[in-house]
C-alpha cells in the first residue's frame, strides 16, 4: 500500500478519495471476497466524484490476475467506463503496445537465441526420430518468423492465446 493509506481491513476505505487517492492491493484465497470488497470500495465514490472524474478526463484503474475477475467486475460497476478494469496482463500490454521497434528488437534477440538453441541440440541428436523432425520444423518456423519481422508494422497480443497471425504475441 502507498503511504498515507490506511491500514487493516479498511485497505480500501478512504482510499478512493480525490483529495488523497491511494492504491492498494487485496491478497486474499479464492471464494475470501476479494471481488465484493473491490466492488465496495469502488461504490465508495459519489456521483459527484464520479462526475468530477469524468470532467477530467480520468479514470480508475482496476487491475486483476484473472480474466473472469476482471469479467465480474466489469459487471458489478455496469460497464461504467469511468473504472478500467483490467488483467494485469492485458494492463501491461496497454504500456509497451505502441513500443514496435522495441518489441521487434527484443523478439528479433529472442528469435536468434532460440534459433541457436535448437541447432545446438539439433546437432546433438539423432536424424530420423521425432524430435529431430520437430526441430527441423521449430527452426524452419523461428527461422521464417525472424526474417518477416521486419514487415510488422503493429503487434497484437490476446492473454486468453487465441491470437495467432504473424503480427501476434503469445501469453509466454
Amino acid at each position: 500500500m502507498a503511504a498515507g493509506c490506511p491500514a487493516k481491513n479498511e485497505e480500501t476505505e478512504g482510499s478512493m478519495s480525490l483529495d488523497q487517492p491511494c492504491s492498494f492491493f487485496l491478497f486474499a484465497g479464492a471464494g475470501s471476497g476479494k471481488t465484493r470488497a473491490l466492488k465496495d470500495a469502488l461504490e465508495e465514490l459519489d456521483t459527484q466524484a464520479l462526475t468530477t472524474l469524468r470532467k477530467h478526463c480520468r479514470k480508475i484503474g482496476v487491475i486483476t490476475y484473472a480474466n473472469t475477475a476482471a469479467d465480474e467486475i466489469t459487471r458489478r460497476v455496469k460497464a461504467d467506463p469511468v473504472f478500467q478494469v483490467q488483467t494485469i496482463h492485458s494492463f501491461a500490454w496497454s504500456l509497451i503496445e505502441g513500443r514496435t521497434a522495441d518489441i521487434r528488437g527484443w523478439l528479433e534477440s529472442r528469435l536468434q537465441t532460440e534459433i541457436a538453441e535448437i541447432q545446438a541440440a539439433h546437432a546433438k541428436g539423432r536424424a530420423g526420430t521425432d524430435a529431430h523432425d520437430k526441430r527441423v520444423k521449430k527452426m524452419a518456423s523461428k527461422t521464417k518468423r525472424l526474417e518477416r519481422l521486419a514487415e510488422i508494422r503493429a503487434f497484437t497480443y490476446a492473454p486468453v492465446g487465441d491470437n495467432f497471425g504473424r503480427d501476434a504475441l503469445q501469453h509466454t
